[in-house]
């Protein structure tokens, strides 16, 4: 019976009474101070929680609460005051004890033995304290429960990685055991109390069943201890707060994020969809609700990239049910594809999910991001599942329908936008390109040279080269595509082989050789005029080494030029008039006869009229190697006409022999070798450069001047310099050379002189050895016929 302590003296009598009992009762507690309790007018509201819960323990547990629900029962102002129930006492019993184990918890949980360690203190806090939670309030039962769950969760957030051994998967197979139990105590004490039903959304069922597949799922290895781990820390970080869809949805998104692979999450949500029918649409639309969250922060601009990641790699690998896996996908591509082509959004945003897309499709765009690369796993599967997608990606916009399919669309739109970035970053604010301006090699073409016209500095040629490379490799794809794949496979054979081409002028003029079962077409570059503005640009810039190396570069696609011929003639008519030396180089990169036979008759009239020209080393170098490389020499040497030219050679030859000579001396002399570009560039003339030249003169059928240069070189006796010794001798020197090159390292290119043309100084050591065989022959043919 409740009592107001002040209405009679009978109530007033009772109250101290039992004041008197409880007083008694509680007076072994040390430091309790009773005033604070209890005063003369009745209970201390101020002071009679603090004093409770200052004393709470386990000595003192049962007294304090059985004081506490005597003297709460007897006063009718405990609900309006706040005055704590005998539940609470449990309950802050119970709470400080978990928090006494936290507080010990080592934070980095140090081993798998420690860890054990502290969960098995855990379960052991459980079990004594199991009798004090049947007790309390259902809904605090709940939580307290709930607290003993993501009591391991590492603090602030963090994340800790757990190695992926056997000793930690038998931890995790304790601990998912131990919250299965807490679980099941949930779902017993939500059962106990029909009334609860109504206030507590949490499902423990439907926790307990997640758990479940989880821990098979961990022993029979379909999930590394790493990976549960991971999905463990994400899920108690979310979950626990909902009916069963959120439940099971919070379990297969914290499965996605932790890198597990589409079999694990596809069993586990097959699974719970047959034992909750209702709660569940379908895995394609999970994973659709998983994403779209995470697009959004994309645009808000605090990306979870790293979830992103996961979930787009978590479809790469062929598991699962096939069909189900497709579906997903499909969904996956369809809104990123939707999320792409959303024009209000930042260009960056919209080229990161390109570029997201062009990964997973198995394709990779030059310049791409390194962070998607190593992140980004592209989508196994048959060409079925490829199609699929570029036909639901044509589907949703038809913007463009000269491309081949949605595919090419996305690399457009994607190639476009980034050079957007760099035009308006480089060149010009006002530039813009747009996928249509990349739709054909025609409004490529225009549009570029409209870019062009806009460049007037270095740094924006760059980036008008940049844009160009960017644009090369679009069209390659697209040329790609178009060819069939057996033809593409033996053209990539035929132009592999190194031993097909002794230089352009070999192929045309000099014996076919027997490796070349087919004859190699040439075509030119797809965007051969874009090129052709990009090399008038430097030239006019006074950057005539960067046009060089271009071409120097286009010459590892061999069954391509990379500009026409009447863009060649062009080029090289202008240069020929203000430099000539240059309009030759340029002309012995290229294929066409032509144009060279104009640019040396240029060179030949120079060299009469001024003689040997005051160029730099390196000029001088580059008109070499290119004369060898080229296979011209057998042109200039049979041709009278170009005699200027060829005792041009014949300087170049002699001063670099006396250059190679020294060089040798000077490494004798110092013990060690000289590591400077020159020093490279001296040897590659000699191991090089020189056999070839004197190849060339044999056979160009002056075997004497080749002889004497050989004698020469090898520093014999002039006195003996006779047909017979020179012909020994350069048989001998040739014989070595063959033999020295099986052991040449291609690090030549690596000189200053020679980064220039580098693939050129590679092309020429790998056809070094056939112009040197074919020189033997000549010269057995030669002595044969004597």
């Amino acid at each position: 019976m409740l009592v107001q302590p002040n209405s009679s003296f009978a109530g007033l009598s009772n109250w101290y009474n039992v004041l008197k009992q409880e007083c008694s009762r509680v007076s072994f507690i040390k430091d309790l101070d009773f005033k604070n309790i209890s005063e003369l007018g009745g209970l201390n509201f101020d002071s009679f929680n603090n004093e409770v819960h200052a004393h709470i323990n386990e000595m003192n547990l049962e007294a304090l609460a059985k004081m506490v629900e005597t003297l709460s029962g007897l006063s009718m102002e405990n609900s309006s005051k706040g005055l704590i129930s005998c539940q609470d006492v449990y309950k802050q019993y119970i709470m400080n004890l978990l928090d006494t184990l936290e507080s010990r918890r080592d934070l980095d949980f140090g081993s798998a033995e420690s860890f054990q360690g502290f969960l098995g203190q855990l379960e052991k806090t459980y079990d004594h304290c199991r009798v004090y939670v049947r007790i309390l309030e259902p809904l605090q039962a709940v939580e307290i429960l709930k607290r003993h769950f993501t009591l391991v969760l590492p603090p602030n957030g963090s994340y800790m990685h757990i190695p992926d051994s056997s000793t930690w998967q038998e931890c995790l197979i304790l601990l998912i055991n131990f919250w299965i139990r807490l679980a099941d105590e949930m779902q017993e004490v939500k059962s106990s109390n029909p009334s609860l039903v109504e206030n507590l959304t949490l499902s423990p069922e439907c926790i307990s069943s997640c758990f479940t597949l989880l821990i098979k799922l961990v022993m029979y290895d379909s999930l590394s201890p790493s990976q549960a781990w991971a999905a463990i820390l994400v899920y108690l970080r979310s979950g626990l707060v909902g009916d069963c869809a959120t439940e099971i949805f919070n379990f297969c998104r914290a499965m996605v994020f932790s890198g597990c692979g589409f079999g694990p999450i596809s069993d586990v949500f097959s699974d719970m969809s047959s034992r909750y029918p209702t709660a569940l649409q379908d895995l394609p639309h999970l994973y659709l609700s998983v994403l779209e969250p995470i697009l959004q922060d994309l645009v808000s601009g605090a990306p979870e990239t790293q979830n992103l990641y996961r979930l787009l790699s978590s479809l790469s690998n062929l598991e699962g049910n096939l069909e189900e896996l497709k579906r997903v996908r499909l969904v996956v591509w369809k809104q990123l594809v939707i999320f792409s082509e959303n024009l209000e959004l930042p260009s960056q945003v919209r080229v990161y999910s390109l570029e997201l897309m062009q990964f997973i499709s198995g394709k990779n765009i030059k310049g791409s991001s390194s962070e998607l690369q190593s992140n980004v796993m592209p989508w196994d599967g048959s060409a079925e599942l490829l199609s699929s997608m570029q036909k639901t990606e044509a589907a949703l916009n038809q913007a463009l329908p000269d491309q081949a399919d949605g595919s090419s669309r996305l690399t457009n739109t994607l190639v476009a936008l980034k050079s957007s970035q760099v035009a308006v970053a480089a060149i010009s604010p006002g530039l813009e390109i747009s996928p249509e301006d990349l739709s054909t090699v025609e409004t490529s073409v225009s549009c570029f040279s409209k870019l062009s016209a806009a460049v007037t500095t270095a740094s924006q040629a760059e980036a008008l080269l940049a844009i160009l490379e960017g644009w090369e490799e679009l069209f390659e794809a697209k040329n790609a595509e178009l060819l069939p794949s057996n033809e593409a496979t033996d053209q990539g054979n035929d132009w592999g082989d190194d031993d097909w081409n002794d230089g352009w002028e070999t192929l045309q003029e000099s014996e076919p050789v027997e490796k070349v079962k087919k004859e190699c077409v040439v075509s030119a570059h797809p965007l051969h005029s874009c090129w052709l503005d990009i090399f008038r640009k430097y030239i006019a810039l006074s950057m005539p080494e960067n046009v060089l190396q271009l071409i120097d570069g286009s010459l590892q696609k061999p069954e391509e030029v990379i500009i026409e011929e009447t863009e060649a003639e062009s080029l090289t008519g202008i240069l020929a008039r203000t430099d000539p030396f240059l309009a030759l180089k340029i002309s012995l990169l290229l294929p066409y006869k032509q144009i060279r036979s104009q640019c040396l008759s240029v060179v030949e009239e120079q060299l009469k009229q001024e003689g040997i020209p005051e160029l730099s080393s390196q000029s001088h170098h580059e008109v070499l190697l290119l004369v060898i490389y080229s296979g011209t020499l057998s042109t200039i040497i049979s041709n009278a006409c170009y005699g200027s030219v060829f005792s041009f050679l014949c300087y170049l030859i002699g001063k670099l022999s006396r250059e190679f000579q020294e060089e040798r001396i000077t490494q004798a002399d110092n013990r060690e070798s000289n590591a400077s570009s020159e020093s490279r560039f001296i040897s590659c003339f000699g191991q090089l450069m020189f056999p070839c030249f004197v190849s060339g003169l044999v056979k160009a059928d002056q075997q004497i001047l080749a002889g004497f240069l050989v004698t020469k070189f090898m520093h014999s006796n002039p006195s003996l310099s006779l047909i017979n010794v020179a012909e020994a001798s350069l048989r001998r020197y040739l014989d070595k050379q063959l033999e020295s090159l099986e052991h040449l390292e291609d690090s030549f290119a690596e000189s200053s002189d020679f980064e220039t043309l580098k693939n050129t100084v590679s092309s020429l050591r790998g056809t070094s050895k056939e112009v040197i065989r074919s020189a033997l022959a000549s010269l057995s043919n030669c002595t044969n016929s004597r």
